[in-house]
C-alpha cells in the first residue's frame, strides 16, 4: 500500500569514498556497513522534493514542496541493503516536524537556495547549529546532457538504486520503503564543493576526488514505515 506520493527532481548525487573505521563509530549498534568490493562511500544528495501529497489527498500548496539535503551512507541489517541518514536538512518547519514524528528521520532546519535555470547549477544550503557556527554547503556543477548505460552490477547502479531506510531508536530498528524506477541519470561535473558536514561527523575521506550523478526527475511511492525487529 503506498502511504505517500513525492516527486524528486533535480537531485545531486555527489559520492566520496571514506575510511570504514570513521563511520563505523558512527553507525547505530544493529547496523552494519554495507561495501562495495571493500570500499566504503558516504554521498551528499541536495534536491527539490515536489507533488509531496499523502496517499489519496490533493496537492496542498504549502506542503506540496519543499528543499533537501542530505548526507547519507550505505548499511545493511540482516543482509537487507539500504541507506542510513547521518542528517536531512530541509527548509519548510512543518515538514520537519512531521517527518521527525512519524518517520524517526534526523530533519534540521536550514535556508536553501538553488539556481537550476542557468547552465551552471548552483545549491547552497546554511543550518545554524546553535548561535556561534553554522554548517554550510556550496555546490556549482555543470551536467552532461548524455544518458548513463547502468549496469545492474555497476558502482553507479549500487548507489543510487536504494529502496529502503533503516534507523535505530534505542533496540528497535525502524525501515521506510519506497519504490520507483530505475534512475536515469546523467554525469555531473563539480565546479564548486565547499562542506563542512564530513568534518562535522568526523568522517575521513580517502581522497578529494569526487563523482557525481545527476536525475531531472522521478516519481517516488512511500510504501511502508515500520518495526522490523522486536528485541
Amino acid at each position: 500500500m503506498t502511504l505517500m506520493h513525492q516527486t524528486w527532481s533535480e537531485v545531486l548525487f555527489i559520492h566520496i569514498e571514506v575510511e570504514a573505521a570513521s563511520l563505523e563509530k558512527l553507525l547505530p549498534s544493529k547496523l552494519d556497513l554495507d561495501l562495495f568490493e571493500g570500499k566504503t562511500y558516504v554521498s551528499l544528495v541536495p534536491f527539490k522534493m515536489e507533488n509531496i501529497r499523502p496517499a489519496f489527498i490533493p496537492n496542498l500548496p504549502y506542503f506540496s514542496s519543499m528543499n533537501e539535503f542530505n548526507l547519507r551512507t550505505y548499511v545493511k541489517f540482516k543482509d537487507q541493503s539500504s541507506v542510513y541518514f547521518f542528517s536531512l536538512d530541509a527548509d519548510k518547519t512543518l515538514h520537519i516536524e512531521i517527518a521527525r514524528k512519524l518517520f524517526k528521520l534526523n530533519y534540521l532546519k536550514a535556508q536553501i537556495n538553488y539556481d537550476t535555470q542557468s547552465k551552471i547549477k548552483s545549491f547552497t544550503c546554511i543550518r545554524k547549529d546553535n548561535r556561534d557556527h553554522q554548517t554550510h554547503a556550496q555546490i556549482k556543477y555543470s551536467i552532461n546532457p548524455e544518458l548513463l548505460d547502468i549496469d545492474t552490477n555497476s558502482l553507479d547502479y549500487w548507489l543510487t538504486n536504494r529502496y529502503s531506510y533503516l534507523e535505530q531508536k534505542g533496540q528497535k530498528i525502524f525501515q521506510g520503503k519506497l519504490t520507483h524506477p530505475q534512475w536515469q541519470l546523467q554525469i555531473a561535473s563539480l565546479i564548486k564543493l565547499e562542506e563542512d558536514l564530513l568534518d562535522k561527523y568526523q568522517i575521513k575521506a580517502i581522497s578529494d576526488q569526487y563523482f557525481c550523478h545527476y536525475a531531472k526527475s522521478m516519481n517516488i511511492e512511500i510504501k511502508s514505515f515500520k518495526i522490523i525487529n522486536y528485541e
